[in-house]
């Protein structure tokens, strides 16, 4: 018994080891400079010592985590202070356009004296600072030029609260200046709160006519946490409108998709088909619509019929820029019934899930 135990403990241990790692990219730029790029500044996880990436010519990282698991990721670049981003729980893929917003250590002290944040013999706070930004959808898939290009990304009008519960936050004004004045966030969308204890907090947003995401803050003294865009409090994706019409023929041991319709589109949407599992016909195609409409997306691709067999499925993916993506996914069970199945990605994500 105790033989079985320490092999199921290893085989566990094992298994864990050789787990495929996701990546955290993105870019480290200078707070309120979004022109100054960190090169060589250096990308850490608190909760895996061990791990680090560094920054090249611009300001781009990679770094590989573990997946299923809390990372919190933190940069550290000579004259500036060290940032720490929210606490992200990884699942199964591969998160982008994960920036650090960095201040340099004036700027820094600057806003601590504004605020009146006391500060310890080191020059850093003494308890925990957390900041984060009411962000437009539209930036949320964008890439970074695109990003910092767009302008003002906030949006006004929205509150936020702490579960376990922390003071009303301060807001930033129009003119990017933390406000104890100010009641709702402004278009610069900033809010921060200070004085922050120990302990790890889920950051809530309300807003009158639109959702935000939540975020997860892990607080220790001396550190600020920026949750900044286009994570943190980001404006959820809107629903994708598109709808799917099909006619299946079943033939044999196959099913036969003989017309794939799909109405609705928003502008500049993209649909893609795909077919997972062996001998595939096909693997993936993809189909670009400026306009938004409709389409025969079989027609548009050369793929009618397409065929689904057996331990085979086919995806439809619509995605468009400020929407959340829609897929259907069909399979052919082994006693010849067809079976669907919606499926949504969430603005910015890769990663299907239910809806």
């Amino acid at each position: 018994m105790v033989l079985a135990v320490v092999s199921l403990a290893l085989l566990a241990t094992s298994a864990a080891a050789v787990a495929k790692p996701v990546h955290l990219r993105g870019t480290a730029y200078e707070f309120n400079n979004v022109d100054t790029l960190l090169r060589g500044a250096t990308i850490r996880v608190a909760e895996y010592p061990r791990l680090r990436a560094r920054t090249k010519a611009d300001g781009t990282y990679d770094l590989a985590v573990p997946d299923h698991a809390r990372v919190t990721p933190y940069i550290v670049a000579a004259g500036y202070n060290t940032v720490y981003l929210q606490t992200f729980r990884t699942n199964g893929e591969d998160l982008h356009r994960v920036n650090f917003q960095t201040p340099t250590n004036g700027i820094y002290r600057a806003l601590a004296a504004l605020l009146s944040v006391p500060l310890d013999a080191d020059g850093q706070i003494r308890q925990c600072a957390i900041v984060s930004t009411f962000s437009t959808r539209n930036v949320r898939d964008l890439g970074f030029r695109q990003f910092t290009g767009y302008g003002a990304h906030g949006v006004a009008g929205a509150t936020a609260f702490a579960t376990p519960v922390l003071p009303a936050p301060i807001y930033f004004n129009d003119d990017v200046i933390p406000d104890p004045a100010q009641p709702l966030s402004s278009i610069d969308g900033g809010v921060i709160w200070t004085g922050v204890p120990t302990g790890v907090y889920r950051l809530r947003a309300r807003h009158p006519s639109t959702r935000f995401a939540s975020f997860v803050a892990t607080c220790r003294p001396g550190r600020v946490i920026n949750a900044n865009p286009p994570w943190g409090f980001h404006e959820q994706g809107l629903p994708m409108p598109a709808t799917l019409t099909t006619r299946w023929v079943g033939v044999g041991g196959e099913a036969q998709l003989r017309r794939l319709g799909v109405s609705k589109l928003p502008p500049g949407a993209r649909v893609r088909i795909s077919c997972a599992g062996p001998d595939c016909s096909f693997r993936r195609r993809t189909v670009s619509t400026p306009g938004g409409g409709k389409l025969d997306l079989l027609e548009a691709l050369g793929l009618a019929p397409a065929f689904l067999r057996a331990r085979q499925h086919i995806d439809v993916l619509v995605t468009a820029h400020a929407y959340d993506g829609k897929l259907i996914r069909w399979r052919l069970r082994k006693t010849g019934r067809l079976q669907w199945s919606r499926l949504c990605v969430p603005l910015g994500n890769t990663k299907p899930r239910p809806c």
